[in-house]
């Protein structure tokens, strides 16, 4: 994989807490100016959740764009919209 692809996340229930991908793109510019919140996905199955500012992420799942099984963080925010780096377990253990 040469290129990052940018996946903007959607609510999946009607509290905003389950998120799941939307079709990949590798127009970055187009999923900052539509998206509140995307995964960009640099190393297959590493995905870095990135935000507007303001936008809350507690207490969110976010599903596997490959899979649909829930992503787990491996590692702490880095600043105000580059938050967890996020893997998929099951993706990654095949």
């Amino acid at each position: 994989m040469t290129e990052i692809r940018y996946y903007p996340l959607i609510d999946c229930d009607t509290e905003g807490t389950e998120k799941v991908a939307m079709f990949p793109t590798l127009e970055r510019d187009t999923v900052m100016a539509t998206s509140k919140m995307w995964l960009e996905e640099i190393v297959p199955h590493y995905f870095r959740l990135r935000i507007r500012p303001g936008v809350s992420t507690n207490g969110i799942t976010i599903r596997c764009p490959r899979c649909g099984n829930a992503l787990r963080a491996i590692s702490a925010p880095i600043n105000e919209t580059k938050h967890e780096l996020y893997v998929c377990s099951h993706c990654t253990h095949k």
